[in-house]
């Protein structure tokens, strides 16, 4: 698949991640590319009026150079406010933290090899073939009368408390990228195989998928994705069917945990990873949960006291350089 590609449109949040102590380099090198249209934005407020600078310069490419959280908050604005009459390709920068959805569908590297790539992409022909990967963004809507929220990965359960473990020991520390979120995984696996009540507190999830009844868990792990590829290469989702959404819980009690958590995230589950064993995995394009307690929706904490719904938002088109 090759598309034509008009302007290039940049928005940067310097506030996330890697940018943080990066960004006056990464700034200087994307002035020197005059074809890139940069915007800088400080709060979420400013993404809004760029995107419609962006779609009267009719931009063809919207790069972001943020963390998960900015990439699906603009990506999200860009759905909803339907500026475009098509919608730009996306080229994600991992200028965040984490940096999950760039690791799957953006620009890979690090951030200043990222971001050099793509300058020589954006000054020379600008070639699409074979570069391009389509996804969906998750719509997460609660009752609670505030706006829709969009992400690429929603957890539930031990991630949440894996999160904050992150967030108080890693990233408190300057941690980041792959290596912290390898050591956040490791520690919430020994934290659920010692039963560490810091990381084994399970919680109570109706789910109900795509017009099917809905049915309750005692949740131990929560993944909700539309991406293929999760952290360092994880790949925990092998259900089938034809939705945009893939789901994978771990019940409570699940047997033989340790083994078949390694086999579920190298992408092999192992003949353990069956629903009498406490490991489900489905794809779809609705998925209707009703819980009280937190969700991760990509980095950021979502408080979830009532029924939730997820559904798929029409696939976008990435560029993968």
């Amino acid at each position: 698949m090759s598309r034509v590609v008009g302007p290039v449109g940049l928005i940067s949040n310097p506030g996330s991640g890697h940018n943080r102590d990066q960004f006056e380099r990464i700034h200087a090198r994307i002035a020197r590319c005059p074809a890139i249209h940069h915007v800088v934005t400080h709060s979420p407020t400013e993404v809004g009026p760029a995107l419609a600078e962006f779609a009267r310069l009719k931009v063809g490419v919207l790069a972001i150079n943020g963390g998960d959280g900015t990439a699906s908050a603009i990506l999200g604005e860009l759905l909803e406010g339907r500026l475009f009459e098509t919608p730009p390709l996306i080229v994600l920068l991992p200028g965040g933290t984490a940096n999950m959805n760039a690791g799957d569908i953006g620009v890979s590297g690090s951030l200043w090899k990222a971001t050099e790539r793509f300058c020589n992409w954006c000054e020379g022909d600008r070639a699409t073939a074979g570069m391009i990967a389509q996804r969906a963004l998750m719509r997460v809507a609660t009752d609670t009368g505030q706006p829709a929220r969009y992400g690429m990965f929603l957890g539930g359960g031990a991630i949440i408390q894996g999160t904050e473990y992150a967030h108080r020991e890693v990233h408190a520390r300057g941690l980041r990228d792959d290596f912290s979120l390898a050591l956040t995984t490791l520690r919430t696996v020994w934290g659920v195989l010692r039963n560490d009540p810091a990381f084994n507190r399970h919680v109570t999830i109706e789910l109900g998928l795509d017009d099917n009844k809905a049915a309750t868990y005692d949740t131990l792990i929560l993944a909700i994705s539309t991406l293929q590829r999760l952290a360092f290469g994880m790949r925990p989702f092998w259900g089938s069917g034809p939705g945009a959404i893939r789901i994978t819980l771990f019940q409570q009690g699940c047997s033989r945990f340790a083994r078949t958590f390694i086999s579920i995230v190298r992408g092999r589950p192992n003949r353990n990873a069956v629903p009498a064993s406490g490991y489900i995995s489905h794809n779809a394009n609705l998925i209707r949960l009703q819980l009280d307690g937190k969700l991760n929706l990509d980095g950021e904490i979502l408080v979830a006291n009532g029924p939730v719904e997820i559904s798929a938002s029409s696939p976008l088109d990435f560029i993968t350089l």
